[in-house]
């Protein structure tokens, strides 16, 4: 991996750790202040979409398996309506390479992002919500970090005071360009020839819920 690349990847996580550890402290202030509302919801789902480029003897677009994904969601009431997320998810896949052996992908999501919730107070609870953050992509020990996005809605389903499960669709819009970010002696691994990668998830958590409600 070029030492440029490195040292890109590097400040461009440090910044989005620094900005994520200030919007928690910030949220945690104002959701202790003001709604007293934190929730806290480890999930597993399923993500799709995606592709990355084999640049070889001529470069060919390969698509990135289908596979379970896991993380964590944490949110921030600052009113009764809307709450600020981090989100952070993981997905292990694979590069499909057609008859050649497939090559190992992990992509990891962070984002902080804002949720609006149209019934708070009853037991189903639907939501919709915008985010902003990072995706990192590690290919055999190389990695690359990327702006993303994403668009995401679910609904929230209440069983107490403190415990809920919640189910969560997002749509992932990932800047991509630049040169290729991890090489094996017979091919590289970089993106398409394209603005932005799409990828889609579903998940389903089990919700935490602390403060008033």
């Amino acid at each position: 991996m070029p030492v440029d690349a490195i040292e890109r990847d590097s400040k461009l996580m440090k910044r989005i750790l620094f900005i994520g550890m200030l919007v928690a402290l910030v949220l945690a202030t104002a959701a202790r202040t003001e709604a007293q509302q934190i929730e806290i919801t480890p999930f597993v789902g399923y993500q799709f979409g995606g592709e990355l480029e084999e640049i070889g003897d001529e470069p060919m677009t390969r698509d990135l398996d289908q596979s379970p994904t896991w993380g964590l969601m944490l949110d921030f009431g600052i009113t009764n309506l809307d709450q600020v997320e981090i989100y952070y998810s993981s997905q292990g896949t694979d590069l499909n390479r057609g008859t050649d052996p497939a090559v190992g992908v992990t992509i990891d999501h962070f984002q902080v992002g804002a949720l609006h919730q149209y019934a708070p107070n009853r037991p189903i609870n639907p939501y919709i919500g915008i985010s902003l953050g990072a995706s990192k992509f590690v290919v055999d020990g190389s990695s690359d970090t990327r702006f993303s996005g994403s668009l995401f809605g679910g609904v929230k389903m209440v069983v107490s005071d403190h415990l809920g499960f919640r189910f969560d669709g997002r749509v992932f819009g990932i800047s991509t360009g630049g040169d290729p970010f991890a090489c094996s002696d017979e091919f590289c691994i970089g993106y398409p020839d394209t603005s932005i990668m799409w990828q889609y998830t579903i998940n389903a958590g089990v919700m935490i819920h602390f403060g008033v409600r």
